[in-house]
């Protein structure tokens, strides 16, 4: 499933970010930090919901060099769980919506998969599951794993190397 563009819309309108290409990965993350952040978004007014039954933020991850802002890029804002995190949540402040995730030190961003329009990738694996609220179920929609699998991680060497090349 290939796509040129695609876009992600905030809540109101008032933001898009527009990817180019597929994304490196779909994947639902159930950390302790995924949970915190999300739930500290969901408690901001009118925000709309992140986390799965399962306690998962379900992500696209693209390349940083594959995402624009072509609209409403006042309106964004950084939302961290500690000062000094190395990890952003990104928020557009006109109607609370989580955005994306940035992990400073990467070459990639985690898209919040439910903000785009007209495309629905699939979430292809569940990743740090150990941290599951308890008494919820992980869904079967993916392979799950308890940390971080070989498969992301690869992806990720890839989609860094591409990178080097232009691609």
């Amino acid at each position: 499933m290939t796509r040129s563009t695609a876009i992600s819309r905030c809540a109101c309108g008032d933001v898009e970010l527009e990817v180019t290409g597929s994304p490196i990965l779909g994947a639902a993350c159930h950390c302790d930090d995924c949970q915190a952040g999300s739930e500290q978004i969901e408690r901001l007014d009118d925000a709309p919901p992140i986390l799965d039954e399962a306690g998962g933020t379900a992500y696209l991850l693209y390349r940083k060099d594959r995402v624009r802002c072509p609209k409403g890029d006042e309106h964004l804002r950084d939302v961290k769980l500690k000062s000094t995190s190395p990890t952003s949540r990104i928020v557009a402040s006109c109607c609370n919506t989580f955005m994306y995730l940035d992990f400073q030190r990467g070459h990639w961003l985690s898209m919040n998969r439910a903000q785009f329009v007209e495309y629905d990738w699939p979430v292809q694996v569940r990743i740090q599951t150990r941290f599951k609220p308890e008494g919820s179920t992980i869904p079967d929609d993916a392979p799950s794993y308890s940390a971080y699998p070989f498969k992301l991680i690869g992806k990720l060497v890839v989609a860094r190397i591409a990178m080097l090349f232009h691609r």
